[in-house]
């Protein structure tokens, strides 16, 4: 298991295929605040706000100005699965098309 400095454990982040592709389409100040978000995730994930996703079990929306990182995180293995990265006012069509569930 890896520790951060502060003795934390840090979580490896896994990301969809498309994620990329997501993140490239967002204004630059905007990704910036992103990969910082990201970043915290991987070694505090309990100091980033995280709201449930309706009709998901264990998927999150960790909000970003107008966008959303949806990530399922998995504390056995310490790892955060990142779905996607989409403005709030689609992320339940996107998401529904990423994961198959139409």
């Amino acid at each position: 298991m890896r520790r951060s400095s502060g003795g934390n454990l840090v979580y490896n982040l896994l990301f969809h295929r498309e994620v990329l592709k997501d993140v490239e389409k967002i204004p630059p100040e905007t990704q910036l605040r992103i990969k910082q978000v990201l970043q915290t995730l991987k070694i505090a994930p309990e100091s980033i706000h995280k709201k449930p996703l309706k009709g998901y079990d264990n998927l999150f929306s960790v909000r970003v100005g107008d966008y959303r990182i949806i990530i399922e995180p998995n504390h056995e293995d310490n790892v955060i699965f990142v779905w996607m990265v989409s403005h709030r006012s689609k992320v339940y069509d996107r998401l529904k098309r990423r994961t198959g569930d139409e």
